[in-house]
């Protein structure tokens, strides 16, 4: 695909990080029906580049890749957002290291980005998986499962209405417009658990179109230990979890960063 890269944000390195780092790799490889694989872009912080450099050297021979170091923050968003300044491709993709792409995904979105070239992010089905590969639920599917109407009334697209009814939206495998993305400020490292979900808000309210794509699926690790969104699962009280929904609820009007401030975070909330 010529017109997608694949940006792969990792900030340590270690066994378990390259065993699963390799069945996302071999997702991207064992894709069906694709004359030209896409270029990948791993980010990764200085401490473990020898580790990047040695893991890609075993796929020199089958893709494109191109090594990017952030000396600066190394959180998940400040990653992606360096990326996608060296992304010269019209749409890029974030592969979780420890998630995959169906093998049908890139023959898919090529179809969708060819045929709807006015799309700003196309969201796959996200499957969530446990660490034994088992089905825990499906994601972004709401818009189609419940039939919501969307934009021009027409099922698929994602509105703000939907938005404030359902909050569990990824952006993890989305095929992302780079402009559209560089446009409205990329991710906000600031804000924390529902940064994707402050950056759909924003992307909607700055007229961006978000469509979700039927039958094409990405799957995503949702319970591997010591992952951020394991640790928020297991460590963030409901209260913690209400304060970033509502953060993200007021910052998404802003375009740039801000901060944010966290003082509020373990004031309890009063019910009259």
């Amino acid at each position: 695909m010529n017109n997608l890269t694949i940006i792969i944000p990792i900030h340590e390195y270690n066994e378990q990080i390259e065993k699963y780092l390799d069945k996302a790799i071999e997702s991207i490889i064992k894709q069906k029906d694709v004359e030209n694989l896409p270029k990948i872009m791993v980010v990764h912080s200085k401490s473990i580049e020898k580790e990047i450099s040695t893991f890609k050297n075993k796929y020199l021979d089958r893709l494109d890749f191109n090594l990017l170091i952030n000396n600066d923050k190394t959180d998940y968003q400040s990653q992606v957002n360096l990326a996608v300044k060296s992304v010269t491709t019209e749409y890029f993709s974030v592969l979780e290291f420890d998630d995959e792409y169906s093998n049908t995904f890139f023959k898919k979105i090529k179809k969708y980005t060819d045929y709807y070239n006015d799309i700003d992010v196309f969201l796959p089905i996200i499957i969530e998986v446990d660490d034994n590969n088992n089905g825990v639920k499906f994601t972004n599917e709401t818009v189609w499962a419940q039939q919501f109407v969307g934009e021009n009334g027409e099922i698929g697209y994602l509105n703000t209405n939907t938005l404030n009814q359902y909050t569990d939206f990824k952006l993890s495998g989305s095929a992302i417009k780079t402009s559209k993305f560089i446009e409205i400020g990329g991710y906000k490292s600031n804000i924390e658990l529902t940064f994707m979900y402050e950056f759909l808000l924003r992307a909607l309210n700055n007229g961006c179109k978000i469509f979700t794509i039927p039958k094409i699926s990405y799957k995503h690790l949702t319970t591997r230990e010591n992952s951020l969104f394991n640790y928020y699962l297991k460590n963030m009280n409901p209260n913690e979890r209400n304060f970033w929904f509502e953060t993200a609820k007021k910052e998404y009007s802003y375009m740039s960063d801000r901060e944010i401030d966290k003082t509020k975070i373990n004031k309890s909330i009063i019910v009259q």
